[in-house]
């Protein structure tokens, strides 16, 4: 691969993703930034070359605020079939699910996907194709369900790369992984849990996956997609209209603000205040998307621990 400048640049020890950028509803530095830092050979691009590209999208999403104004508002929620319903009661029942939400009032249905409001920026083009091979269609509710709603996660995106030294490196092909915090656990309840001496107290550090289901915000007739991107844009490209979702009701917009992302309630404006604001859909319309070359990347989720002893006068 040669770039602008003439240099050649090597691809065979990387290996290349590609990354969907929403163009004209973001902000622009934005975009420059994310083609700069992530694009293969994104620093050898002309400024010129990107703002143009910006521009043009953004003349057509200009457009769009009169052609489709108020297209986002009441999004159609349809009630879930008794199989979807039954999959739903074994979800809500699970003790991590009911951490996961335990300050905004939730519900479910069939959520329409082409009225979703987007906040996301860009889509990872190999885990979209990876669901869609995947995938066989029509899809039945039992594959729906696990799909959007899993009750467990994929034990083979995860792993141990290294334990030494009181550092430990976890590895996740997905970006769900995270940390998921610290607590103090009786020692009487770690099974198998054998060391030189009599334990007193346990702290456990937790590394994992969320409760990784497709979730909106709604606030007023508006309805933001909080998780579940890829997901979402591999069943509308499968012809999928409606999907069972978690919803995250919110009465009061602070509510928004433990809900959903920052991004989304520092920009009222954007998502919930506009005409028309950037959609699903938008995702699937050239004239707003461009595709770039990324390297692909895998999640490394590093955790240490510091011992400190004192004696203190009583």
């Amino acid at each position: 691969m040669t770039s602008k400048s003439g240099r050649k640049t090597s691809t065979s020890r990387i290996t290349v993703d590609q990354e969907l950028c929403l163009l004209g509803v973001t902000r622009l530095p934005d975009f420059i930034e994310f083609v700069r830092k992530k694009a293969v050979d994104g620093r050898d691009i002309d400024e010129g070359t990107l703002v143009d590209m910006w521009r043009k999208a953004a003349g057509v999403f200009a457009g769009l605020q009169v052609s489709e104004a108020g297209i986002a508002d009441k999004p159609e929620v349809k009630p879930l079939s008794r199989k979807l319903q039954a999959h739903v009661d074994k979800l809500t029942r699970l003790p991590h699910f009911q951490a996961c939400f335990p300050a905004v009032p939730v519900s479910f249905g069939m959520v329409e996907l082409d009225k979703l409001i987007v906040s996301q920026q860009h889509i990872t083009q190999s885990s979209v194709q990876k669901m869609t091979r995947s995938l066989k269609t029509p899809l039945s509710e039992t594959a729906l369900a696990e799909l959007c709603l899993p009750l467990t996660p994929d034990p083979s995106a995860f792993g141990v790369a290294l334990e030494e030294n009181g550092r430990y490196v976890f590895s996740s092909d997905t970006h769900d992984a995270r940390f998921l915090g610290a607590k103090l656990v009786k020692p009487a309840d770690i099974k198998g849990h054998t060391v030189g001496g009599h334990v007193q107290a346990v702290l456990a550090l937790s590394v994992g996956f969320t409760t990784n289901v497709l979730n909106v915000v709604r606030f007023g007739p508006r309805m933001v997609l909080n998780n579940g991107y890829h997901r979402a844009i591999a069943l509308r490209k499968l012809g999928i209209t409606h999907a069972p979702c978690l919803i995250q009701v919110c009465g009061h917009w602070e509510e928004v603000g433990l809900a959903g992302s920052q991004e989304v309630y520092h920009n009222a404006a954007v998502y919930f205040t506009a005409s028309r604001p950037p959609l699903l859909r938008d995702y699937a319309n050239p004239a707003l998307t461009r595709a770039f070359n990324t390297v692909r990347t895998r999640k490394q989720i590093t955790l240490t621990y510091e011992v400190d002893t004192a004696q203190l006068g009583l």
